[in-house]
């Protein structure tokens, strides 16, 4: 009897654990949309920093990396997401104006290109209640 009982308290704790979990995963599947890439600003890092006034021949070696605040509107709302790279390079689909399949999460956004996704920290988020915001959106009905 104590067998069968600890067998059933088990099958309810994992069906309530498993009903917890679907909305959590399917929150994370959401479709992509279209957003553009108004603007990208780029920020050269040397790791460690040097201290001003400090002699650079006795300086640590240092590494670079760059930091791209990348804004990216959808609909009204602009998102500012941090993509960090080791090179200077940026990629194209990374530049202003292009249009780029967007999926927004709490604290992330990802950047769904076809084989690919880039996942970018948010940094920043503004809802635009301009009147230039309301007008696009009339202008396309």
């Amino acid at each position: 009897m104590k067998v069968s009982m600890k067998i059933s308290l088990l099958v309810v704790i994992l069906a309530v654990a498993s009903a917890v979990a679907v909305p959590s995963a399917t929150g994370q599947s959401k479709p992509s949309q279209e957003g553009i890439i108004v603007n990208v600003n780029k920020q050269d890092v040397a790791n460690p920093p040097v201290r001003a006034g400090a002699n650079p021949d006795h300086a640590p070696l240092q590494s670079h990396s760059f930091l791209y605040n990348v804004s990216v509107q959808l609909n009204c709302d602009m998102h500012v997401g941090r993509y960090e790279s080791e090179s200077d390079d940026l990629p194209d689909a990374l530049s202003p104006n292009s249009h780029v399949p967007i999926r927004i999460t709490k604290h992330v956004m990802y950047l769904d290109f076809p084989g690919d996704s880039v996942k970018m920290q948010i940094v920043r988020h503004k809802v635009s209640h301009a009147d230039a915001c309301g007008q696009a959106g009339l202008a396309k009905q």
